[in-house]
């Protein structure tokens, strides 16, 4: 591996670790600790991409352009399957009867309208919570799931492997492995699903940004209105 694809694997992964394993000990803090510890978990992953993934590299790895129709509509009917999916709680359906250690776990919700008291404090977690799901985890996780590792899993020269190249070992790797890291295990795997088919069809991981950043801010939007926090 040269220099300069060990420093893309890098941007590629770095990012991604250092949200999942911030993420794991927010659960842990209190109730006034956690807009911090999130608002530094968002920031610290996206000033790590930033920083090693230079402007003109993501130009060249994910040109932005404005032809994201089929991203938009997967968008959508991704987060539609999502919410349907993880209101039937089909995995703890089937894990109930597991021992505790092998049944799903929950999503760590944080509601800020009850749990913080000003106007100013809610409004403040708000957004930095909808700049975090809408903005930066949709980038880190395309560039780590469907840029990196789908291509990995064929082969360790990843980047000799062409952005979007199927094969049945990958693609059913890489969403065991995302079904793994959310607890709603169906509505993951379906979703996983359904943006590698995207990248399989337009090789255009900016497509998958944008419907993973789509369907991002459609569940803010439906947890804001209708007060189910467990999903977010």
């Amino acid at each position: 591996m040269t220099s300069k694809s060990g420093s893309f694997t890098q941007a590629c992964t770095i990012p991604f670790v250092i949200y999942v394993v911030g993420g794991s000990f927010l659960g842990r803090l209190t109730t006034q600790q956690y807009p911090f510890g999130y608002a530094a978990v968002a920031g610290l992953s996206a000033l790590s991409l930033w920083w090693l993934m230079p402007a003109q590299t993501r130009r060249l790895v994910m040109p932005i352009h404005g032809r994201v129709a089929w991203g938009l509509l997967v968008g959508v009917v991704g987060i539609a399957l999502w919410i349907v999916l993880s209101h039937l709680h089909l995995e703890r359906r089937l894990t109930a009867d597991l021992p505790t250690w092998l049944q799903v776990g929950e999503r760590v919700s944080f509601n800020p309208l009850d749990e913080l008291d000003s106007l100013s404090a809610k409004v403040a977690f708000l957004a930095v919570r909808l700049l975090g799901i809408a903005v930066v985890v949709p980038l880190i996780e395309e560039f780590f799931w469907r840029c990196f590792l789908l291509r990995w899993t064929i082969d360790p020269d990843w980047q000799e492997i062409r952005l979007g190249t199927f094969t049945w070992s990958s693609c059913l790797i890489v969403t065991a492995l995302f079904t793994l890291a959310h607890p709603e295990w169906f509505a993951a795997a379906s979703y996983c699903l359904l943006i590698n088919s995207l990248l399989y069809w337009k090789r255009d991981l900016w497509q998958c940004v944008v419907a993973h950043a789509t369907s991002n801010f459609i569940l803010a939007i439906y947890v804001l209105w209708t007060g189910h926090w467990f999903l977010w």
